[in-house]
């Protein structure tokens, strides 16, 4: 047999794209969206008790700032992920050091005005009934867990950006990071927010 110093052994040729397309498929999921109405201020709240701590006032600006670029990104036409998940990425350790600040210092918890963070659910988002349902609460850990769980959504739907560009290990490395998120949300925030609440209920039955 004449071998051809063309011969290309088909084990090693790569696969085209439209392989790698029909062999597989992504399901975005809508993400919870903030009320546009909820129009919340961290420094307003914290007012007297952060007068006197230059460090705390910086804090809470940042948090005000980051909310507001949080809102403005979900209030555009089209959600830009990238804008949305790197915003929420520096909102969320702010949140975490302002609830560490309550915990350790209760007189830091002493609010001028109510907190009352407003947001819709995106999993149970219906297209076919696109008016949105807003759940209220006052407390910063609802809107520390709705805030990781966009921040997991968004890098999931970069993923399915990465995934429509042909980029697939880019996206294996977000839908990796998404699951990143989402295990910490499940195995370390929810089940922490859900002690500290049975632990509250049962300081106020004594």
């Amino acid at each position: 047999m004449i071998m051809s110093d063309n011969f290309i052994d088909p084990s090693s040729a790569s696969h085209p794209d439209s392989v790698l397309r029909l062999s597989s498929a992504v399901h975005r999921f809508a993400i919870p969206f903030i009320n546009p109405k909820d129009q919340i201020s961290f420094e307003a709240s914290f007012d007297s008790c952060s007068k006197s701590h230059s460090n705390t006032i910086a804090a809470l600006q940042q948090a005000d700032n980051r909310r507001r670029e949080i809102k403005g990104a979900m209030a555009s036409g089209k959600v830009i992920h990238t804008s949305l998940s790197t915003s929420l990425s520096e909102y969320i350790p702010v949140i975490n050091q302002i609830l560490l600040s309550c915990k350790f210092q209760p007189e830091v918890a002493r609010l001028d005005k109510h907190l009352v963070f407003s947001w819709s659910s995106g999993i149970e988002y219906n297209k076919h009934n696109k008016s949105k349902k807003f759940l209220d609460s006052e407390a910063l850990m609802f809107e520390l867990v709705l805030s990781i769980a966009t921040y997991a959504l968004s890098e999931s739907n970069i993923g399915c950006d990465s995934c429509v560009d042909g980029d697939f290990p880019k996206a294996s490395r977000q839908f990796a990071k998404t699951a990143g998120i989402f295990k910490h949300l499940g195995e370390d925030v929810l089940p922490d927010w859900m002690a500290n609440s049975a632990q509250h209920a049962e300081l106020e039955n004594k």
